[in-house]
């Protein structure tokens, strides 16, 4: 996907959460209506079985884990010498999650009543589903690249299976309204394709700084 075609898909993704963002703030019936209309169905598959299994889930998607195994990967990359990528990875992990903190105190938005496992903190967004998607986009950023193309989607229908099953597992537990989902998704690709439209270039800054650093510190020869 060329620079061009990830700003126009960022911009679309973003202003998609900004709209569902006003629509929470404002108490908009369509959301409470598709709020309300998944929240009905999932209630039909909730079973002591899929409870067990979703609370699994929800634990290995949590934000501390997402971010513990961000922080393994990038530490990773940077043992394999490609430290830009390394910082790449952290800045957007670290940077992510704290974007998803400043809007979930800033919606405030209440979490479900009637949770299955008990929550603390603000609903909108959420942060298990930001921080894995990040987590998964960034292991598919190191691990894509030396797959055959042909074979790459015997990583990618996992990986995005895992972020589907930790999405689902927070409105299933009642810890998220669906839309708090949507609007993670919508945010953590939102988020990747506009920094990524920037990468190239900050790498490119990056490497000649620390050319010209080594430079000057070269001995001089008279």
């Amino acid at each position: 996907m060329k620079n061009k075609q990830k700003t126009l898909l960022s911009f679309a993704l973003i202003l998609a959460f900004a709209i569902l963002a006003l629509g929470v703030l404002t108490n908009s019936t369509a959301i409470t209506n598709f709020d309300s209309t998944i929240s009905q169905s999932t209630a039909k598959l909730v079973t002591p079985t899929n409870t067990a299994f979703f609370t699994v889930v929800a634990d290995l998607g949590s934000p501390l884990v997402a971010i513990t195994l961000t922080v393994l990967l990038a530490g990773y990359v940077f043992y394999k010498k490609d430290r830009f990528l390394a910082c790449w990875i952290i800045l957007l992990q670290f940077g992510g999650s704290a974007l998803t903190e400043i809007i979930k105190m800033t919606i405030a938005r209440p979490r479900p009543s009637h949770q299955i496992i008990a929550d603390t903190g603000f609903s909108f967004p959420s942060g298990h589903t930001f921080c894995t998607t990040i987590f998964v986009i960034c292991l598919l950023m190191v691990v894509l690249p030396k797959i055959p193309v042909d074979s790459r989607y015997y990583v990618i229908i996992p990986a995005c299976t895992w972020i589907i099953l930790v999405a689902f597992s927070r409105f299933y537990l009642r810890d998220h309204y669906p839309s708090d989902v949507v609007a993670s998704l919508l945010l953590a690709t939102g988020f990747w394709l506009r920094l990524e439209g920037y990468r190239d270039l900050l790498h490119q800054a990056a490497t000649a700084f620390l050319t010209r650093r080594q430079a000057r510190a070269l001995p001089s020869k008279n």
